[in-house]
């Protein structure tokens, strides 16, 4: 998926996060702009949650009370965190994660982070390289370690959020 970003004035910043919290978030209000200029169909409008939460009472009978029970076991949750993240995941508000979900999200963030480092690295030693007049080199191998490692990531993110989307039943 591409990236879109734009630098503005701390004030202007403010003002749309202001807005885009009733809008479904700062992502979700800069994407629907975008589809609007681009004569496309804008996601619908998702409003974040805010303010405190209300207690809902449901009843269930024995035999899916058991059920929700082993599910949210499976997950590692409560049976009340499973039914609220099942109701958000079904509402379009949210991929509930499970702790090991989180720590897998997290150990790729720490894996893309550290191969962003090595590329900023590259990127000032080309820089430097260019400023003094010396050749750019660097070593193909290394640009393809980077690609493998960066593939690695990716498909490893699309795992770990496809088996919580097919847990909740909804498109990632």
């Amino acid at each position: 998926m591409a990236f879109i970003g734009v630098q503005v004035s701390d004030e202007l910043k403010a003002r749309f996060t202001a807005r885009a919290q009733r809008e479904g978030g700062q992502s979700a209000l800069l994407r629907r702009l975008v589809c609007t200029v681009t004569d496309q169909a804008p996601d619908p409008v998702r409003p974040l949650a805010a303010g405190a939460s209300d207690k809902v009472t449901v009843r269930f009978r024995r035999s899916e009370r058991a059920a929700i029970t082993d599910a949210a076991t499976a997950r590692g949750m409560t049976r009340t965190g499973w039914i609220a993240a099942l109701v958000r995941a079904r509402l379009g508000l949210g991929l509930p994660l499970n702790r090991g979900e989180e720590e897998a999200l997290r150990a790729i963030a720490r894996e893309l982070h550290r191969i962003g480092g090595g590329i900023n690295q590259i990127a000032r030693a080309a820089n430097l390289a260019a400023q003094t007049g010396e050749p750019v080199t660097f070593d193909p191998a290394v640009l393809e370690e980077t690609r493998g490692v960066v593939g690695e990531a990716t498909s490893e993110l699309r795992q770990v959020l496809a088996r919580s989307a097919g847990s909740w039943q909804v498109p990632v």
